[in-house]
């Protein structure tokens, strides 16, 4: 799967490069989060029930914000790297 964007507009800079800009979503699906996030739908529905994604919900769909997710990517991934730091320096002390 891979995430969908409306359509690109080029402009020519001033050093003729060619650049796209397409305008980026501000709410994803469940499916989307998860491809960004590198989980599955129901890791990302578990995060939604246990509120720890801001969400709405539109018809039948919940719609996670693009910026709500990001901050929580960058939560997981700086806890991932303590918890990498502190796995170290047990292993340095010899306590694993």
């Amino acid at each position: 799967m891979t995430l969908a964007f409306p359509t690109s507009h080029s402009f020519l800079t001033t050093d003729e490069q060619s650049i796209d800009l397409f305008p980026l979503p501000t709410e994803l699906t469940v499916s989307q989060a998860a491809l960004v996030l590198g989980v599955s739908d129901g890791y990302v529905e578990e995060l939604l029930a246990d509120d720890l994604l801001a969400h709405r919900r539109e018809g039948g769909k919940r719609l996670i914000d693009l910026d709500k997710l990001f901050a929580y990517k960058q939560y997981r991934e700086r806890r991932r790297a303590e918890c990498e730091e502190l796995m170290s320096m047990f292993q340095e002390m010899g306590l694993s």
